[in-house]
């Protein structure tokens, strides 16, 4: 037998350190077959090592050791498991069960006599006498965990909260990049090409995503901020760049906060953006989730009805079935309904899932409204949501995104 150079006989459990008395292993080693292995390991039920012959157990023998353990506690009757390793190479995983049968851990052995497919090849190693020293040093392991003094968790500090104009600041002082996604079509009834726009920070210059910034102005009270933020600076850049819009006009859709959605000053800013910049109606719209439209009715509605008045269409986001009966779906301002992504990317794998997807198609179809899939494969995902009807898809791998001044190359075919 390979014994390697060292052998670990302890493992750090919450800081706490767990010995295997040499006794217990000089009775295990002696009773297993030499003949039939040539490394032991023992590992607690966290899977931390706790005795260990050889340098022999490696990355692949590490999920198998995890996988074990989960199908030992799943089933309590269940006393081994097998994996076929690299070559002739076996690891024999036996567990650990003190007198009580709960576990305690994994003794495993690498084997290098692979058994054939019909041989069971842990009966080979779980004799009486092995089984035996198993479940003492199960129950010594158990034994010594329930000795330990359990330290009190350190209660967090909690951080600091930063003065209200330090986050004004931090929003204010950002660098906003703009990215835009296009809307890949699936059916041909419209000729307008659809663009979301995707907010980003430059951080050290480098190009970063704002969920931080975004988290610490909803921490405030201050998402519209951001929302202010995106929709100035798309505005703006239209009205500097109007050929890009002047002919076979696009349509940009900015993703809103809940926050932005049910605040009347932000409202009222888009209302004044959009006239003081002379943009056509339906040029720059905007998207909101399902959920602020169920739980803020009253408000969402008020929205709706200045977006109705100055031109700004209205994609409803994460669209799912629970809202497919809001009344205000019927709402003029409402163009579009992007089914929330967890129904479509699994609609193909369960069949409840795919039901539902074709109502909301088809509640869409009759409504007169447009349907987006997102986080689309493509292949068999695209095709069956081509054949139910669906108008768009949007995912990063059919359609990654671009910069705005992107935009700028096309614009003078479209001119």
């Amino acid at each position: 037998m390979e014994t390697g150079q060292t052998t670990i006989r302890a493992s750090v459990l919450n800081e706490q350190v767990i010995e295997v008395a040499p006794g217990w292993m000089a009775n295990l080693e002696a009773a297993l077959p030499h003949a039939r292995y040539r490394a032991i390991a023992l590992y607690d039920a966290r899977g931390e090592v706790l005795h260990c012959t050889s340098t022999d157990f490696g990355i692949e023998f590490r999920q198998a050791l995890n996988d074990a353990l989960d199908a030992f506690v799943l089933g309590a009757a269940r006393e081994s498991r097998f994996l076929r390793g690299d070559g002739t190479r076996t690891a024999i995983m036996l567990a650990l069960r003190d007198v009580n049968s709960a576990l305690q851990g994994v003794c495993m052995l690498v084997v290098e006599d692979t058994p054939p497919e019909d041989e069971d090849p842990p009966a080979r190693f779980l004799t009486p006498a092995v089984q035996t020293i198993l479940t003492d040093v199960a129950s010594e392991i158990a034994q010594t965990l329930h000795a330990m003094p359990v330290k009190a968790a350190a209660k967090p500090r909690p951080p600091a909260p930063l003065p209200l104009e330090a986050v004004y600041a931090q929003i204010r002082n950002q660098e906003v990049v703009l990215r835009v996604q296009q809307l890949v079509r699936l059916r041909k009834a419209e000729g307008v090409r659809r663009y979301e726009v995707l907010l980003r920070h430059m951080v050290d210059g480098e190009e970063t995503s704002p969920e931080r910034v975004m988290q610490t102005a909803a921490n405030h009270g201050l998402a519209s901020m951001i929302d202010r933020r995106v929709m100035g600076e798309l505005i703006a850049w239209l009205h500097r760049n109007s050929a890009v819009w002047k002919k076979d006009s696009p349509a940009f859709s900015v993703n809103l906060s809940d926050a932005a959605v049910v605040e009347p000053h932000f409202i009222s800013f888009v209302e004044n953006c959009l006239q003081k910049s002379g943009l056509p109606p339906g040029l720059v719209g905007v998207e909101f989730s399902e959920r602020i439209c169920l739980t803020h009715t009253d408000q969402v509605v008020q929205a709706l009805d200045v977006f109705a008045r100055i031109g700004v269409p209205v994609a409803i986001d994460d669209f799912n079935v629970v809202g497919a009966g809001m009344p205000i779906l019927e709402h003029p301002a409402i163009r579009l309904l992007k089914i929330d992504a967890e129904l479509t990317t699994n609609a193909l794998q369960h069949r409840l899932t795919q039901a539902r997807v074709v109502g909301l198609v088809q509640t869409a179809k009759v409504m007169g409204l447009q349907t987006v899939a997102k986080r689309v494969m493509g292949g068999d995902h695209s095709n069956w949501l081509t054949a139910l009807g669906v108008d768009f898809v949007q995912s990063f791998e059919v359609s990654p995104p671009v910069a705005l001044d992107s935009l700028l190359a096309a614009a003078p075919s479209h001119a």
